[in-house]
């Protein structure tokens, strides 16, 4: 194995869930934005794949843009997190009339988040998983909503929340499965797939 884990993402939430699981990485913007994601995912819908298939292109065109910069033997993980609600994938919300969009249909009902991890072994193979976790959403007010967007805390996130803020305590009634899969990287499966040989 050459050097630490190489972690194919920008965000923050997958960083710091790899630092409390004890895992030494570093971290590379694999150069995919969320025009391209939305692209990929796009083409997966319309060829009629299903949610679990999209979510998992989205993870494998991650780590094939950050896969040239890994060193040689080196560990590459990449994730995709999407937000599944009646087969419909609810991606990140361009802006806060769509977050509210997103999160009124949300409001008092279940819906299942989904990560795909991809990870390319010091070996050189690939292996790709895929997190299932349910969520219950309260059947909150507008003042709990308007709350919630003047927050922020929608920005960047599938669905348009994120379950460990601490402003959408008035949004998420329950979470059933994993909990880091619902804030973006399922640290039970990763640690298993990095422990694998």
């Amino acid at each position: 194995m050459s050097g630490p884990l190489l972690l194919a993402s920008t965000s923050p939430r997958r960083s710091e869930l790899l630092r409390s699981a004890g895992v030494a990485f570093e971290a590379l913007d694999p150069g995919v934005d969320d025009a391209a994601e939305a692209l990929v995912a796009d083409d997966a819908r319309a060829r009629g794949l299903d949610p679990a298939a999209a979510v998992t292109r989205v993870a494998l065109l991650k780590l094939l843009a950050a896969l040239p910069r890994a060193r040689a033997g080196q560990r590459v993980l990449a994730a995709d997190t999407t937000v599944v609600l009646d087969g419909a994938l609810l991606g990140k919300a361009p802006d806060r009339a769509a977050a509210a969009g997103m999160l009124g249909r949300l409001r008092g009902r279940g819906h299942e988040v989904l990560t795909a991890v991809a990870l390319v072994g010091d070996g050189g193979g690939l292996r790709v998983e895929v997190e299932r976790s349910e969520v219950r959403f309260a059947d909150f007010g507008q003042a709990a909503l308007q709350a919630y967007l003047d927050s922020g805390g929608w920005r960047g996130k599938a669905g348009a929340y994120g379950v460990q803020d601490e402003a959408a305590a008035a949004l998420v009634a329950g979470v059933s499965g994993s909990w880091s899969n619902v804030v973006g990287l399922p640290l039970e499966r990763v640690s298993a797939m990095l422990g694998a040989r």
